[in-house]
């Protein structure tokens, strides 16, 4: 074999080389959906990897690449920024990196990770500029979807905490007004019925307004229990001393509970104003029957009740609620109540009581 004949097929090694390497590389760029570009300045000359090409939705070697051209395939928006970012680094001769926007032939918009530099002479005149692309179009989405979730649960808190504000102004005023109108304290009616309008009135303005609804402070506006006995309350027949525990956080209502279920003859056991407390209660006097509200603070009735199941299955609950939906009434069973009743109904609370321990 002669030196020529030698060169001819190193030279056909080296190449065939060449063409295994740029057929990884091209292999690479297509798995990681990245792609380079390398724009010689003063011929406004551009040579993209035949991925970059296809990440703009293009076949490769469709064009040549030039400034004029990208510029037109970058999102109208965001031109000037990235027109702005380059003047920047052509300046001080430094890198960049960006998300940008492009604008594929069929209308489809894709999201770029572009990152660059500056390559200069040795007196730091700019050459050329090259970097990489990386479509990222899932992350920015999936990024998106998640940032609209959390602002979709951020507000979905935000109802909810003012359902349980209404809950306790309004639906929780009613109900002591309807208790005391069924004990036969008139009075004590006519002033949660005045303070439930006020409340109202109030809240509808906040909300009208966009402004937070303030949180209930429950006033302990109903009579001494000697008042309510003299208001001429009628006495149920005696019933064997089943013990109750009342769990609400609104102390106007547990003491009118309390006071229907001694008057008929039922042991109360304690009181709770939040749903740890009424676990905590449950746990340490192991009621027969606990009456409960379904929102309350530090834990609500839904996170309550499979607790107390666990400790006493035979225990009886009843749920009282503001809320009227089937919806919650399903939850609540579900969670193991043995009954749900509204507040927003005259509330006869002695014969639930009676209902649940017959069943």
């Amino acid at each position: 074999m002669t030196i020529e004949d030698e060169l001819r097929a190193e030279l056909a090694k080296t190449q065939q080389a060449l063409t295994d390497l740029r057929a990884r590389v091209d292999n690479a760029q297509q798995l990681a959906n990245m792609g380079d570009y390398d724009w010689h300045i003063s011929t406004d000359t551009n040579s993209w990897s035949d991925q970059l090409y296809r990440i703009y939705g293009h076949e490769p070697g469709a064009f040549n690449a030039s400034y004029d051209r990208f510029l037109e395939m970058v999102h109208p928006d965001d031109r000037d920024k990235v027109t702005e970012m380059h003047r920047e680094a052509y300046a001080t001769g430094g890198s960049w990196q960006i998300i940008e926007r492009i604008v594929r032939p069929d209308g489809e918009v894709r999201h770029l990770s572009t990152n660059g530099v500056v390559i200069t002479d040795e007196n730091g005149t700019p050459l050329r500029m090259r970097g990489t692309c990386v479509d990222v179009t899932e992350r920015v989405l999936a990024e998106a979807e998640s940032e609209r979730l959390a602002a979709d649960l951020r507000e979905a808190q935000v109802r909810r905490r003012q359902a349980f504000e209404l809950n306790d102004q309004i639906v929780q005023g009613l109900a002591v007004a309807a208790m005391a109108l069924h004990v036969g304290d008139l009075d004590a009616a006519g002033t949660h019925l005045d303070q439930t309008l006020a409340a109202a009135r109030t809240m509808m303005s906040d909300l009208l307004l966009g402004a937070d609804l303030p949180v209930a402070t429950p006033g302990s506006l109903v009579r001494s229990r000697e008042s309510l006995v003299a208001a001429g309350t009628p006495a149920a027949a005696p019933l064997p001393a089943a013990r109750v525990l009342l769990a609400d956080d609104y102390e106007d209502i547990r003491t009118l509970m309390r006071f229907q279920l001694e008057k008929a003859g039922f042991d109360v056991v304690g009181e709770a104003g939040d749903g740890a407390s009424a676990v905590a209660l449950a746990i340490e006097h192991l009621p027969d029957v606990v009456v409960m509200d379904l929102a309350m603070p530090v834990m609500d009735g839904l996170e309550a009740i499979p607790m107390m199941r666990a400790t006493a299955p035979g225990m009886r609950i009843i749920v009282l609620s503001g809320f009227s939906t089937e919806t919650v009434a399903e939850q609540a069973l579900a969670a193991g109540a043995s009954r749900f009743v509204e507040k927003s109904r005259q509330l006869d609370l002695v014969s639930e009581v009676r209902a649940v321990l017959d069943a």
